[in-house]
């Protein structure tokens, strides 16, 4: 089965999980580039388009969507991009860095509604969608530290326990 991901990143964790994935995959990887990347202008929805792609989707089995999960919303790049490829895409799985956690996935805020979103925008094509809240790379004492899950990215090193294990599924799985 040919793949690849394609991943959109702000603050860098995305981007080291769509390479992670790709490097264990052995599988092809590109980066969604929105024509005006301005956090801001994403969060108020405006939406500007993403740059053209340098592969063809068509040329693939199954797209492995990669990005970040703002305030409960899937944000404008990636929406763009399925949106506009939808026609092309086979098999789509979802995988997100996000800030929600698995005791707030369904909140408002949490990443099971965008998850449902993206099903609702994808249909039958959205064959899985996987969460990796950063909390979890986190010490416990600061967890609930807005300023310590800002700052946190995740990297080789804190890339491990739960984490991990919920990666080595998603790739088992895959």
């Amino acid at each position: 089965m040919k793949t690849i991901v394609y991943y959109y990143s702000h603050k860098g964790s995305n981007k080291y999980l769509a390479n992670k994935i790709a490097k264990d995959l052995d599988c092809d990887i590109e980066e969604i580039i929105p024509r005006l990347n301005s956090h801001l202008l994403m969060l108020m929805k405006l939406n500007f388009g993403n740059r053209k792609l340098k592969s063809q989707i068509e040329n693939y089995d199954r797209i492995i969507l990669c990005g970040p999960i703002w305030m409960g919303q899937l944000i404008v790049p990636l929406h763009n991009f399925v949106a506009k490829n939808i026609s092309r895409i086979k098999q789509l799985i979802f995988v997100t860095c996000c800030g929600s956690n698995f005791d707030n996935k369904d909140e408002k805020f949490g990443h099971n509604n965008v998850f449902k979103e993206l099903r609702k925008l994808a249909e039958d094509k959205c064959l899985h969608c996987e969460a990796f809240p950063i909390t979890l790379v986190l010490p416990d004492e600061l967890k609930d530290n807005t300023d310590a899950f800002m700052k946190t990215h995740l990297n080789d090193a804190n890339f491990k326990g739960k984490i991990h294990k919920i990666y080595d599924a998603l790739i088992s799985k895959l």
